[in-house]
C-alpha cells in the first residue's frame, strides 16, 4: 500500500500536464475571424461594386443587410467572393 501511495501524486501531476497541453493546442488552433470589406454588386458579373461594410470569410450566415447580399473582391477586383457575418 505504501508503494501505491507514492505513485498517486505522480499520476495526478501527469494527468494535469496532459490536460494543460491538450487545452493549449486547442486554443492555438482556433481560427480567428478577420474583418473583410463587403461590397454590393452593381452588375450581375460583379465587375462593378459599391458601398462597403465589414464581413468575414469563415462560414455561417451570409453577410447581408436589408436583404442585399454583400460580396468580397477577388484578386482581379471583381465582387464575386461570398462573405459571411462576423458573429453568426
Amino acid at each position: 500500500m505504501k508503494r501505491f501511495s507514492k505513485f498517486i501524486p505522480m499520476a495526478v501531476l501527469a494527468l494535469g500536464l496532459v490536460g494543460a497541453l491538450s487545452s493549449f493546442t486547442v486554443s492555438n488552433n482556433a481560427k480567428k475571424t478577420i474583418n473583410i470589406p463587403g461590397f454590393i454588386q452593381v452588375n450581375p458579373l460583379g465587375t462593378q461594386c459599391s458601398t462597403s461594410i465589414m464581413c468575414a470569410d469563415d462560414g455561417g450566415p451570409l453577410c447581408t443587410a436589408s436583404g442585399v447580399q454583400y460580396w468580397g473582391k477577388n484578386a482581379s477586383g471583381n465582387c464575386v467572393v461570398k462573405l459571411y457575418r462576423n458573429h453568426p
